[in-house]
């Protein structure tokens, strides 16, 4: 990202200046912003595909950071966070307080949000490395699932390469979601390669696989690398929709 020295202070100017002053700054940061995007766009047809996710992954946590930020500077609107806006900034000389959490308050709370991020990462990199999860687009929709808390939400439990004997043949399902008692169960298979990019026997063996698996009792979720990588939570919140009744035509 950009780096842009923020002035030190705005002592000395007018009101006038000191607006005015920022506005010049926050103009020339959206200016190095976008050059390194237009930087990053151009060079992305040369980067792998783990490379291409993870300055996928950063400019949309810039875009979250954005609006987390004019999020956070609505509570400035109403007079309580006005005064409070004015403490932060000139509480020294008037001799105010800021009215913001205490030390050992932001503390606990930096704690607490820490726990549950290692949490999440931890339930991630087990279910990753337990199954011998290799595929980048498995990994991102785990990811996706976990974040989402699927099962615990709906009482279900996903297990990623699943192996199951149909007909015969032992296939392995990247991911199979049951209940505890077996009466609500789902496969989602997830296709690294777009169906133009299949050769017409491989296209006919996967449906044949997947007739099978249906044949089995699975209703079955077929989603490509390309919708995964693009929009995981889409492809989640589609069985989640099924899971919740809404895709089965329940009320």
């Amino acid at each position: 990202m950009p780096r842009y020295e923020v002035p030190p202070d705005f002592e000395g100017l007018s009101n006038e200046e000191a607006i005015d002053l920022a506005g010049a700054f926050i103009r020339r940061y959206i200016e190095l912003v976008l050059e390194q995007l237009e930087r990053d766009l151009a060079n992305l047809d040369k980067l792998e595909l783990y490379d291409q996710l993870v300055l996928r992954a950063r400019w949309w946590k810039y875009i979250d950071l954005l609006i987390s930020a004019g999020e956070a500077m609505n509570k400035y609107d109403a007079l309580a966070g006005e005064l409070d806006l004015i403490a932060q900034t000139y509480g020294d000389q008037l001799g105010l307080p800021a009215q913001s959490l205490s030390a050992d308050i932001a503390n606990r709370l930096e704690w607490y949000k820490n726990r549950i991020a290692k949490d999440y990462e931890r339930a991630v990199k087990r279910g990753i490395n337990l199954h011998t999860i290799t595929s980048a687009i498995e990994q991102i929709f785990l990811m996706e699932w976990r974040y989402l808390r699927v099962d615990e939400r709906y009482g279900v439990k996903i297990r990623p390469q699943k192996s199951e004997t149909i007909e015969g043949t032992t296939y392995t399902i990247d991911f199979v979601v049951a209940s505890p008692d077996q009466k609500l169960k789902l496969a989602i298979e997830l296709d690294g390669h777009d169906f133009h990019e299949k050769t017409k026997q491989q296209a006919t063996r996967d449906r044949a696989r997947e007739r099978k698996i249906v044949r089995q009792g699975y209703p079955l979720f077929r989603f490509t690398g390309s919708e995964v990588v693009e929009n995981p939570r889409k492809c989640v919140e589609e069985v989640v929709d099924f899971l919740s009744g809404r895709g089965r035509g329940e009320s």
